[in-house]
């Protein structure tokens, strides 16, 4: 690596924005790889605010308020995480502010639409589930899902009734199995999966809505699962315009990888795979001798690879463990909820802030702060030798949030 000239106190890490539904994860890998985050986001978390100055937006006001809230951060690239993907004008805004990393408007307008999706993977051979318009008859055989077109953590997912059916829905087959995702980063011409996880969808024992997402573990697939995913990948980056780090959501049946759905942004999952593996989603902002394009001249969007110019994924975080499994989980309000002014979580936030340190609870909320029913309160994370070793952590840790919650004032 060349060396630096200057003090070390000179050297400043480069600042870059994480907008959406919810920000801390991006804003904690993006410290990981050596970046200074801002955030604007729901919640401002006080875990957030432990490492990025953020601004919180009014759920009134979102996401259409996104752009002109981050205008009071300094100049640099910003990318955006869950939600968005299905606000491809507002994705459009930030990008002729600023520069954006991961997939620009058209990009996402080819990977959400879940019919172009279908004769993209369907037309190459790969395993996807059927797709209706609402419009069409109702399907004679099989079970079918009534899903949103513009969705998001399973927000609005069920099973279908008899139709007719609204114009903003559109049925998609059930599949079943074992709900998994994978996550990509892509820079053309390459595709590297970063990894698989188990996914944690609808479980009573977090008190989340049927289809809801609530939580990935890291899982080791076999190869004939994990060179279909590499395809996958492929495919999704060459026809479907896939830039910058991405997930996919799939269901494992028959030996095969049946894609729901394509996540064109920073998932929640990667934070787990940094934890896992010692090594950063996002590459390090020291530029190699030859860096890989990514964005057009004259243009503030990253049109070419949607990652910053350095290798696809950062280095290893040097010394730190391996973990064999990593989970996390989210943890919904069973009722409602003040949150109260102190718990197990005060340690992850008076400890000094180590972006390597696998927090117990993250996403935490100001004291006093009155949760719903069905909403997510926070997150917590578990290790284990297996998947099945840390998803009874998982479930452990759960039930001591239950005893902690349950009381009649709301908390004990």
């Amino acid at each position: 690596m060349e060396a630096r000239t200057g003090p070390v106190s000179d050297i400043r890490p480069p600042p870059v924005g994480v907008v959406g539904a919810s920000a801390r994860a991006a804003a904690h890998s993006l410290v990981r790889a050596g970046y200074a985050p801002w955030a604007v986001d729901l919640f401002a978390d006080r875990d957030l605010r432990l490492v990025a100055p953020c601004a919180r937006c009014p759920l009134a006001d979102y996401p259409a308020a996104l752009p002109s809230l981050a205008d009071q951060f300094p100049p640099g690239p910003v990318l955006y995480t869950g939600g968005l993907e299905n606000h491809p004008e507002v994705v459009a805004e930030l990008g002729r502010r600023r520069e954006l990393w991961g997939v620009g408007p058209d990009g996402l307008e080819r990977v959400r639409d879940p019919f172009a999706l279908f004769d993209l993977l369907a037309g190459k051979g790969f395993a996807a589930p059927q797709v209706r318009r609402p419009d069409e008859p109702d399907p004679s055989q099989g079970r079918w899902l009534l899903k949103p077109a513009r969705s998001a953590g399973g927000f609005g997912i069920r099973p279908a009734p008899p139709g007719p059916h609204p114009a903003d829905l559109y049925l998609q087959e059930f599949v079943d199995g074992p709900p998994m995702s994978a996550a990509f980063a892509a820079a053309h011409p390459r595709c590297e999966l970063l990894g698989v996880f188990e996914q944690l969808v609808g479980e009573p024992w977090l008190h989340a809505r049927p289809f809801a997402y609530c939580g990935n573990i890291t899982a080791n697939p076999d190869d004939n699962l994990r060179g279909t995913l590499v395809l996958i990948g492929y495919r999704l980056l060459t026809a479907g315009g896939l830039r910058g780090v991405c997930g996919v959501d799939f269901v494992h049946a028959d030996g095969s990888p049946f894609v729901v759905e394509v996540n064109p942004r920073y998932t929640a999952a990667m934070e787990l795979l940094e934890h896992a593996t010692g090594r950063a989603v996002f590459p390090s902002p020291t530029p190699p001798p030859n860096p890989l394009p990514h964005r057009e001249r004259g243009s503030r969007t990253a049109a070419g690879s949607g990652l910053p110019p350095s290798p696809l994924v950062g280095e290893g975080a040097g010394g730190r463990g391996v973990r064999a499994c990593a989970g996390k989980a989210v943890y919904y309000a069973p009722h409602p909820i003040t949150f109260p002014p102190a718990g197990p979580w005060d340690a992850d936030l008076e400890l000094p802030f180590d972006p390597w340190r696998l927090p117990g609870y993250a996403d935490i909320p100001d004291p006093g702060e009155v949760i719903e029913p069905g909403q997510p309160v926070l997150t917590f994370f578990a290790t284990g030798s297996t998947t099945a070793d840390c998803r009874e952590k998982l479930k452990e840790r759960a039930a001591e949030l239950d005893a902690r919650f349950g009381g009649p004032a709301g908390y004990r």
